[in-house]
């Protein structure tokens, strides 16, 4: 399978309170219940931060950890920063802040993506999913570094300009995933009463 696992932990964690990838849950930390989900899905997994660089190296020791380049706390600083680093002709994105992740679902969205520039999840209701999904790698990057310089830090912005992105209803997902819990996200101390 030639796709990476990029795990995004540079984000600020405003609404949350404190350091989400780092946050222990069930006794070890989120982003470590993302990993461990997941990594066995590639050789190639790379964790974008924007601290803590030496604590995530020890954490995962086969994994390549990047410092986000600017000072800027978004998940497109983390993807200019990584992207460059990765050799997989596809790469899965994944955020730190999703326990549950399903290596079915990441598998089933690999799937549709081969020989198009992506596979991103959508909601009935048009949600889209950027931070859970698979793209080409270099169709990424090019999409990233122009959104970058026009100063368009949105996901929805960035996956509006690939030409080639399989939306794939969460509906088709359900059957890999019946309760959808790949999508379970932590964005505030709340929601760890859903685990």
């Amino acid at each position: 399978m030639d796709m990476a696992i990029l795990v995004l932990a540079g984000g600020g964690s405003k609404r949350f309170g404190e350091d989400k990838a780092l946050f222990r849950l069930n006794g070890k930390p989120l982003i470590q219940h993302v990993v461990e989900r997941i990594s066995g899905l590639s050789e190639e997994l790379v964790i974008s931060c924007k601290r803590k660089k030496e604590v995530f190296e020890k954490m995962f020791p086969r994994a390549k950890v990047i410092e986000d380049e600017w000072d800027e706390e978004s998940a497109l600083a983390g993807l200019l920063s990584s992207l460059p680093h990765i050799r997989s002709e596809y790469v899965a994105v994944i955020a730190c802040d999703s326990p549950r992740v399903s290596p079915r679902v990441i598998e089933s969205l690999f799937a549709w993506a081969r020989t198009h520039d992506g596979a991103v999840p959508i909601w009935p209701n048009g949600y889209l999913e950027p931070l859970q999904a698979v793209y080409r790698t270099s169709s990424l990057f090019t999409v990233a570094e122009d959104k970058w310089v026009r100063r368009e830090r949105r996901l929805k912005n960035l996956l509006d300009s690939m030409e080639d992105i399989i939306y794939v209803p969460i509906t088709e997902l359900k059957r890999v995933d019946p309760k959808l819990d790949s999508f379970l996200n932590i964005n505030s101390p709340n929601d760890l009463k859903l685990i």
